[in-house]
């Protein structure tokens, strides 16, 4: 049976000058090695500018000879090289299917590759490999290939380059294998020939909002307004007319992902990334929706109620679910994050679930007792002052404090510190009766008008008593 050659026309820019031979008895031979094989002798003619083809039986070698034009001695002389038969590089015949030149392809990329042939000639080899696999591998090339030979796709084809011009994803295929370790974005069909599947959720957003002290003690609902972005109704997120087709990526071929490729001095480096056309969708969009010019989300705003539970703080974060920014193509929403501020209430600080205050007497309540009025997150209420309170004492009203988050059961105390406010000048009247009052109280010895010594801290009461100097002495 006789095997399928195939001829490379050449266009008609690249032919041979049309003149007359000046001499038929000269003629320039030329050869080259083809990997075709013939089980016969076959002869050709088909164009002026050739005498003859010959290929020889049985043999490897075939030998084109050229009439000697006249146009030799304008143009000087031509030098014609043989195209390869891009199906025999591979080792399959012309009526192979896609899937054997695949597997070709793999079989001597894995052979070949510089990274891993290091013999002389192994980088060449490879190049023609990965050359003829880019052209038999897309069938558009491969029909004009098919009808025209190497001239019709060598545009196409580019030409020689430093990067691949094959399938870059092959060739992962080839070393690494279909599912590449289980890699995000592969399946079991091969490195890159899936879409990106996954969907990517969309944006978180940030509100803050600003609470009353009493609000954050015993909570609050509070309603905002919030613009944020949502999957639009009309496209449902394709960001595509309703009705239209969605049309494979021409920059990555529907794959998603691109690979570029450099030849370094240490050998070939590789880089794949996302398509920058379509996302890694594989698809792009023919026609745009309408309402929201292709994006598949639109700006609305929106009213939002958040519920603030009892015993917050300052710096504290609430979490809205579903109500961030809708994800992309359909995704599902980001979530709100509310940060909760609390206004500041003159006279009340927090610590934890505590409050604390300060209360200022006099040194007469502070000696004989009272009650006196202080203001509380729940309003204004009575504080008893004990007799002989002393400066710097705690008094406590239980649980008039901050309830502890998420178990309101529990709540703390309103700490109030007693500060005596002691008169720097008194009447005479009253000089007179602290006078007698100090009289009465000095059983222990005479009473000194100098400033006494610093006592023991072991005294049991203190009191401060008025002199005529406007001094205070301390009567132990």
């Amino acid at each position: 049976m006789a095997a399928t050659t195939s001829l490379s026309l050449l266009p008609s820019s690249l032919g041979f000058p049309n003149e007359r031979p000046s001499s038929t008895s000269q003629s320039s031979s030329y050869s080259c090695s083809c990997s075709v094989f013939f089980n016969a002798g076959t002869r050709l003619r088909s164009h002026d500018s050739f005498a003859c083809v010959t290929f020889p039986s049985s043999s490897s070698t075939c030998s084109w000879r050229f009439n000697n034009r006249a146009g030799t001695h304008r143009f000087g002389t031509t030098v014609v090289a043989a195209s390869g038969d891009y199906y025999a590089t591979l080792g399959v015949p012309k009526s192979a299917s896609g899937k054997e030149i695949k597997a070709a392809y793999r079989r001597l990329a894995r052979q070949y590759h510089p990274d891993v042939n290091k013999e002389p000639g192994a980088t060449e080899k490879f190049k023609e490999i990965s050359a003829a696999y880019e052209v038999l591998s897309d069938d558009k090339k491969r029909a004009l290939y098919d009808q025209y030979g190497e001239a019709g796709v060598k545009s196409a084809v580019g030409g020689q380059s430093s990067a691949y011009t094959t399938n870059p994803f092959d060739l992962f295929e080839t070393f690494f294998g279909p599912s590449m370790g289980g890699f995000p974005g592969m399946d079991q069909t091969g490195f890159g020939t899936s879409r990106r599947s996954t969907v990517s959720k969309g944006d978180d957003i940030r509100y803050d909002i600003t609470l009353e002290f009493s609000e954050a003690i015993f909570g609050a609902e509070k309603e905002f307004e919030l613009s944020h972005l949502e999957t639009c109704e009309v496209c449902l997120g394709t960001g595509a007319k309703v009705g239209s087709k969605m049309r494979i990526c021409s920059t990555c071929g529907g794959r998603g992902q691109v690979m570029r490729t450099e030849q370094t001095p240490f050998g070939l480096f590789s880089q794949v990334s996302v398509c920058p056309n379509c996302g890694g969708d594989g698809e792009v969009i023919s026609e745009n929706c309408r309402k929201c010019s292709g994006k598949g989300r639109e700006r609305v705003k929106k009213n939002i109620k958040v519920k603030v539970p009892p015993g917050v703080s300052a710096g504290s974060i609430l979490r809205v679910a579903g109500e961030g920014d809708a994800g992309p193509k359909g995704g599902p929403p980001g979530d709100l994050y509310a940060y909760l501020d609390v206004q500041e209430v003159p006279g009340i600080q927090r610590d934890g679930i505590n409050l604390l205050s300060t209360v200022s007497i006099s040194y007469l309540d502070a000696i004989l007792g009272s009650v006196v009025k202080v203001k509380t997150v729940e309003g204004v209420t009575d504080l008893q002052i004990p007799p002989g309170t002393q400066p710097g004492d705690v008094l406590v009203l239980a649980r008039k404090g901050a309830p502890k988050l998420n178990k309101p059961s529990i709540r703390g105390d309103h700490l109030f510190t007693i500060k005596v406010n002691i008169p720097n000048r008194i009447s005479a009247k009253e000089r007179e009766l602290l006078e007698e009052l100090s009289s009465l109280s000095n059983t222990n010895g005479s009473r000194s008008r100098t400033r006494p010594r610093t006592q023991p801290a072991t005294a049991s009461k203190q009191l401060l008593m008025p002199c005529e100097s406007d001094d205070f002495l301390f009567i132990i």
